[in-house]
């Protein structure tokens, strides 16, 4: 049989038949099918359709062995091959090198050993029978797990269907892949993303054996080094997947001849490559461009619109069949070389660790471009691993798969490396250890693919931010829900080229605040309108309280979280509650007091510690445009920080907090030592009440070396910032200021003043906008709107004795 071909064809001389003409839609070679294909294809079909009763069957099978073969548990136990027992321990070879690094004792015996018991134990009938029944329940686990978990396709007449309703375009486009695995992967994507942008069908481009760079010259596929994207990916499984998207891939064979295209040099175009393209080659039929892999500027994507494209790219590109059976063979060994006492894992954690000759050389050249931009997080954490697993808990008792290409890794490197994670405790397993043999022979980078997808498989992922295979795997574990971190500290360098990273957001609130619900609504709605955050509640009371189903509805995380230290913190708190509420309105409740207090442990949420960064606010803030770390400015914080209160002086205000959950994580037990040893009933002389307080006293030298930006932390009452990202209503809520315009009292003093006379007009009509239903909202803005008639602030201005400034109108991006 013929490979699939679907779709239009070319003719000899290069142009393209589209579906409909000539022989039809689709194509194959003209030999049928023989009796022997029919036959196999109709028992496969049968054997589908009677998997449930191939199941059972199989359990019969199963408990018969079990009930009246003799007993297993006579004959010596035997040891499954590269299992550490409980009496013996035995070793990966990855990590029988790291411990011997290390100057551990490590016992030899191994297979060898094993092999030994099992020939010594096969002349018993006993051994026998136990060794039958294994099989038997293997074969049955095997076969269920086969049924249950098999990667459904597309038949052939889903297919031709699909493609039916999506035609190809009048023009194409052809593009180039370069590099290693990952950036390959990011040249499909942004290939496909383009060709879409211009209106025009890609064709699927070749890939390549080795992308392996020893400088900054691309590498793309020539001769040799060339492989077929049906070798690498689930060629008919991406076309399907691609056509639901609205987009039709075109196979190399269904495009015009390659000298029929126009080839463009994509760094030519200058910063707006789509535009640049439209504008000057929308006339040219078919299209060459050379590997579009980070050729689109930031600003020239847009979140909104692009999101759909990537992640539809993305989840298509799935492994072929042959580098999937790798990824499950990878997988059962590694669960069984970590296991202990002779069961098997029952997950993994996976560890990318770039420590190559490669990466080194990258590292130097990649830090010292003159660009002004800081770059100092390349190969940060990668001799001290351990000690970074442990700050994102990562339990010893889960074994660590660490994946490196250890072909290009120096020797007196890795021992090193591998040394102190086995001399922390880690069961380490490699790809030395696990590869198939078969796979050794394969290219590098589908070794890569293969790793890449045995990573989705496990519990936790962690790798170099700075690596785009592990900055990819990091988005795609996210997007699908699964935990994911990095370990070398600062940005995410391929987040404004790839906008589908939602930077984490977290905030605090309870079910017994009813009268603020309404700020937080706006907050949530506006977080939602500019599609760059992921929203976290750590909430305290009835989470089937209107409010807790209100935020659940509205895709927010809620996390439970009961602190460890609330009864002592209730305690000292009471012992000058009278006394501290002239410094805060947050001591007259010991509840709220707590609820206040929960964001000192944002480094010890379970479901936060992935995050590097997050992003604290209350909940009185809008956000105003998209936020992304890089925007924070770089270098990112050491440990948190904070903007101004008031007034322009230390302490700072704990409203909006960029905090460093490693650092924090790290001082996590000096911190809360210092908070409960507090005989002021938790006030904290010269630095402030309550959470606030403290946070500026354990974090001052960090908080004054690197303050917040004000455009992160905007107040209604100082002048109008048309480039913040978000407002804060710090100090008078929106019904407070209403009751201002209404009784002329205030209990901020002068402030509700100040926010008239500056710039709350301006927020409070795009913070309205989001919450319409709100009668506080519609009411201040339309007292805004009042107060831009003249008659009308003249009688207002007599009657409170401000002197307004005329409110002008600006809009939000």
């Amino acid at each position: 049989m013929g490979r699939l071909r679907v779709g239009a064809r070319t003719s000899r001389d290069g142009r393209s038949r589209t579906p409909g003409s000539g022989s039809g839609l689709l194509r194959e070679r003209s030999e049928s099918p023989s009796r022997c294909v029919q036959t196999t294809k109709a028992v496969l079909l049968r054997l589908r359709t009677y998997r449930f009763h191939i199941i059972l069957a199989l359990v019969a099978v199963l408990g018969v062995a079990w009930l009246f073969w003799p007993s297993h548990s006579a004959s010596p136990r035997q040891q499954p091959v590269g299992v550490r027992g409980a009496g013996s321990t035995q070793w990966s070879a990855g990590a029988r090198r790291g411990a011997e690094a290390a100057g551990m004792p490590v016992r030899r015996g191994g297979i060898g050993a094993a092999g030994a018991e099992a020939s010594a134990a096969a002349g018993s009938a006993g051994a026998y029978a136990a060794k039958v029944t294994h099989d038997l329940r293997s074969l049955a686990e095997q076969g269920l797990q086969a049924i249950i978990s098999s990667r459904a396709g597309p038949t052939r007449d889903q297919l031709v269907d699909i493609m039916a309703k999506v035609p190809p375009k009048h023009h194409t486009m052809r593009f180039q892949v370069c590099n290693g695995f990952a950036n390959q992967r990011l040249s499909v994507v942004y290939g496909v993303l383009l060709a879409h942008r211009l209106g025009r069908s890609p064709v699927l481009p070749v890939l390549m054996r080795d992308g392996i760079q020893r400088d900054d010259k691309t590498v793309t596929a020539q001769g040799s080094n060339k492989v077929a994207f049906e070798e690498v990916y689930d060629l008919k499984y991406f076309l399907h997947e691609m056509a639901k998207a609205g987009i039709r891939v075109l196979e190399p064979h269904e495009a015009p001849l390659p000298s029929a295209y126009t080839e463009v040099l994509l760094g030519s175009l200058g910063a707006n490559v789509s535009g640049a393209l439209n504008t000057s080659y929308s006339h040219v039929q078919h299209l060459a461009v050379d590997c579009p892999l980070f050729k689109m500027s930031p600003p020239e994507l847009d979140g909104r619109q692009d999101e759909p494209i990537i992640w539809s790219v993305l989840d298509a590109m799935r492994p072929a069949d042959k580098p999937w059976e790798y990824v499950e063979e990878m997988q059962h060994a590694i669960l069984q070389l970590g296991g202990l006492n002779g069961k098997p894992a029952a997950k993994y954690n996976f560890l990318h660790l770039r420590m190559e000759n490669d990466w080194v050389e990258h590292c130097k050249r990649w830090t010292s471009i003159p660009d002004g931009v800081v770059r100092d997080n390349c190969y940060n954490g990668t001799e001290d691993i351990d000690v970074q697993l442990r700050l994102f808990a990562f339990s010893t008792d889960v074994p660590l798969y660490v994946a490196t290409f250890w072909d290009d890794v120096d020797p007196e490197r890795a021992k090193k490396v591998m040394g102190r994670l086995v001399e922390a405790g880690y069961r380490v397993v490699t790809s030395n250890d696990v590869f198939p043999p078969a796979m050794k022979t394969e290219g590098r980078e589908l070794r890569a693919l293969v790793e890449y997808n045995v990573g989705f498989g496990a519990n936790r992922f962690i790798g170099n931010s700075v690596s785009t295979f592990a900055a990819l795997a990091l988005l795609e574990r996210r997007h699908r829900g699964q935990w994911a971190a990095y370990y070398n500290g600062g940005n995410l360098p391929i987040a404004p080229y790839l906008p589908v990273h939602k930077m984490a957001w977290v905030f605090t609130y309870n079910s017994w605040s009813a009268k603020y619900d309404y700020m937080l609504k706006a907050a949530v709605r506006s977080a939602a309108h500019i599609n760059t955050l992921k929203p976290y509640c750590i909430f305290d009371g009835n989470t089937s309280s209107p409010i807790g189903r209100w935020l659940v509805d509205n895709n927010v995380t809620m996390i439970r979280h009961v602190p460890t230290w609330r009864q002592e913190l209730i305690k000292k708190a009471q012992a000058r509650m009278k006394d501290n509420l002239q410094h805060s309105h947050l001591y007259k409740n010991p509840d709220m007091l707590v609820s206040t207090f929960q964001r000192v442990d944002l480094p010890v949420v379970p479901i936060l510690d992935q995050y590097t960064y997050v992003l604290y606010t209350d909940a009185d803030v809008y956000f105003r445009r998209p936020i992304n770390l890089d925007d924070f400015g770089l270098p990112l914080p050491r440990s948190v920080s904070m903007s101004y209160e008031f007034y322009k002086m230390f302490p700072y205000n704990a409203g909006i907090i960029m905090a460093n959950l490693p650092t924090m994580r790290r001082n996590y037990k000096a911190f809360l030592s210092m908070m409960l040893d507090n005989d002021d009933g938790l006030y904290y002389p010269n630095y402030g009440p309550a959470d606030q307080g403290i946070i500026n006293k354990f974090y001052e030298h960090d908080l004054r070396s690197q303050m917040l930006n004000q455009a992160f932390n905007t107040k209604p009452y100082n002048d109008f910032d048309g480039a913040s990202f978000l407002i804060h209503y710090h100090g008078p809520k929106p019904h407070e200021y209403l009751s201002f315009l209404e009784t002329g009292k205030c209990d901020f003093y002068s402030v509700c003043e100040q926010g008239f006379l500056r710039s709350l007009c301006q927020y409070a009509r795009e913070w309205a906008v989001y919450i319409p239903e709100e009668s506080v909202a519609t009411r201040l803005a339309d007292s805004c709107a009042w107060l831009t008639n003249p008659t009308i602030m003249a009688v207002f201005q007599k009657k409170t004795g401000l002197h307004l400034q005329p409110a002008k109108h600006h809009s939000s991006q």
